[in-house]
């Protein structure tokens, strides 16, 4: 298998060709900031998913006035879509022109007005006029909205990506192509007068969203829907957000849209927009192919129990890795972390009375006279750029589980490559878990006589407030389950060798192998984890010990458990003697009727309540 770098390297043939009079309907382009001035950054942008996955095809290149190409650093990314970045420092004020080749033809041109150094220059957005409504949803512009939200989220193949809130990310500038392009200001931290944004898993998608939105002048709308209690969540009309604020008071801009997306959007979009039936047109999202263009960045996965991912790219396979396809998803806390396709991640149940989940794309809005709607089904079907998959069938869980595996490594996968790639992503969950435990136990430190009452059955998955911030039962049926996939490997291979390559004559020395690897990899210190006791010494456990403790996890997602509760600590044991602090008595009773979901993996039906959800 060929060794691939994280990024591969842009287009670098030569670029002929004249301006076109207009740019096709495939690729967009994006200068930012907005008005740009010189001795600052600027930045062009292009995208379509009209291009090779695995060839970068797009080219870009600045002149100046004279003709002279300006001196720039351009890369490019994997994936859908092909993109090129382009970023120069123009040095004098002045008419530059952005050519964007597509495999050396010119295909689309911007002219890029460079006002003069220390003059100051007006923002594009005013108080009277805060989002207005400049372009509308083509295949372009989508692909310009996947580019903006791998490049949010790039970073190399085991870099850890976690903030506290998606405001840690849109204001790096590194990172954030529209970082504050529109001149407000917008992208500073918010203590200093920029956006606040702190969404949580089902609030992601739609903030992602509609900050590009505001940003490119696009519109943006949502649907108020029902959760689903034993039947498919509905929805209503659906309703445009941009027009909505005027409803929101106040002089500055940024503050006003900051109001619009953390009231209005947050108050009013949960994980039920999400398991809408495909065949609906009252939705937000539409289903998607299990291709790289359907499952693209800005994707959204929407699994049967309520949590939300967002696709943010994927790398291919390199120097014997298999491929891996990386997402982000909030908390309820409000932290954002990337975090990679696989089993125990992305759960899958295609049991209709949960609703539908799988990969799904925002429906594109479209003008509707003076207005805007959402696109229906059949106008999503005949769009080049949308992957439009509304007549997929139900898959049970083995066959969408090895669709995605032979779309994210294609070819042959190597069984103990892969054993090694499960080993490291159940390593990633658990530090994330270390994370929401720490957050748990400050909170309760700094408000040590506020109770956190704990719900009644199945509200234990789904409810609000800070038992939903700060306790971790649907977070550990997942670290369960991820247990669970790396344990069971060996005999997934022997069920299915062919689909790893090994021979009927060595199935056994192979599993044999794959056991061993897996039992070394789960003791080794690299992957060990550590806590903080309730006396402030630290602890750290191996994988292997997090996998032995794996039924005291069954009961350990109370808030007002000690630490070391929290972390399977066997109750008589040295490392549980500093623990002053457990969950009620009551609570633990109804915690051991519970149990047994947590054995079963599976999770009590929505709207169950009583003591073990029934």
């Amino acid at each position: 298998m060929p060794v691939r770098p994280d990024r591969p390297r842009p287009y670098d043939g030569p670029i002929d060709g004249p301006c076109p009079r207009r740019d096709p309907p495939d690729v967009g382009v994006l200068v930012a900031p907005d008005r740009p001035r010189a001795g600052r950054p600027l930045r062009v942008l292009a995208a379509t998913f009209d291009g090779d996955p695995l060839r970068p095809t797009l080219a870009i290149r600045l002149r100046d006035a004279d003709g002279t190409a300006v001196e720039a650093q351009v890369r490019a990314d994997w994936g859908e879509p092909d993109a090129v970045i382009l970023e120069a420092v123009p040095a004098r004020a002045g008419r530059f022109v952005a050519e964007v080749a597509r495999d050396g033809a010119v295909v689309a041109c911007r002219t890029v007005r460079v006002r003069p150094r220390g003059r100051p220059v007006a923002p594009s957005r005013s108080m009277e006029d805060p989002w207005p409504i400049r372009r509308t949803w083509t295949p372009a512009e989508e692909a310009l909205y996947a580019a903006f939200v791998r490049e949010l989220f790039r970073g190399a193949r085991d870099e850890t990506i976690a903030h506290r809130a998606l405001h840690e990310r849109t204001s790096d500038p590194a990172h954030n192509l529209l970082w504050n392009s529109l001149g407000l200001g917008e992208d500073r931290r918010p203590e200093e007068g920029g956006l606040f944004l702190q969404p949580d898993c089902a609030d992601t998608p739609y903030f992602l969203r509609a900050y590009f939105g505001w940003k490119r002048g696009l519109p943006m709308g949502f649907r108020h829907c029902s959760r689903g209690v034993g039947r498919p969540p509905a929805c209503g009309p659906w309703m445009d957000l941009v027009a909505k604020i005027d409803r929101v008071d106040g002089d500055d801009p940024v503050a006003r849209v900051g109001r619009l997306l953390s009231r209005t959007l947050a108050w009013g979009v949960h994980s039920g927009n999400g398991r809408v039936p495909h065949d609906t047109g009252r939705s937000d999202f539409y289903p998607v192919a299990l291709s790289h263009q359907g499952v693209r960045p800005g994707t959204i996965y929407a699994d049967p129990y309520g949590h939300i991912f967002v696709v943010v790219g994927w790398m291919p396979p390199s120097g014997g890795r298999p491929g891996v396809l990386f997402a982000v998803d909030g908390q309820p806390d409000g932290s954002l972390t990337r975090k990679p396709f696989w089993q125990g991640n992305f759960l899958w149940n295609p049991d209709p009375t949960l609703g539908e989940s799988g990969f799904k794309a925002f429906r594109p809005i479209v003008r509707a006279g003076a207005s805007f709607r959402p696109a229906s089904n059949e106008a999503i079907a005949a769009r080049p750029d949308t992957a439009y998959a509304g007549d997929r069938t139900a898959m049970d869980a083995e066959t969408f589980y090895d669709t995605m595996d032979r779309l994210i490594s294609p070819g042959v996968r190597d069984p103990f490559a892969v054993m090694r790639q499960l080993v490291e992503h159940l390593a990633a969950s658990v530090r994330v878990r270390v994370r929401s435990v720490e957050n748990g136990v400050a909170f309760v430190a700094a408000h040590p006589d506020r109770p956190i009452p704990m719900p009644e059955g199945a509200a234990i998955f789904e409810t609000t407030g800070p038992w939903e911030a700060y306790s971790t039962p649907a977070r550990d049926l997942r670290l369960l389950i991820a247990i669970d996939v790396v344990e069971g490997f060996p005999a997934r291979v022997r069920r299915d060798p062919a689909a790893f390559d090994v021979p009927p004559e060595r199935v056994d020395e192979t599993v044999t192998a794959l056991s061993r690897l897996r039992d070394e990899l789960l003791a080794d210190p690299a992957f060990a984890i550590g806590y903080v006791r309730s006396d402030g010494s630290k602890q750290r456990l191996t994988l292997a010990e997090i996998v032995a403790r794996k039924e005291r996890f069954e009961m350990a997602y109370h808030p007002l458990d000690c630490p070391e509760i929290r972390w399977g600590a066997a109750p008589d044991s040295e490392e549980a003697a500093p623990c002053r602090r457990r969950a009620p008595p009551e609570d633990r009773r109804r915690m051991e009727a519970l149990r047994r979901y947590f054995r079963t993996r599976t999770r009590p039906p929505r709207g169950a309540h009583g003591p073990g959800g029934d």
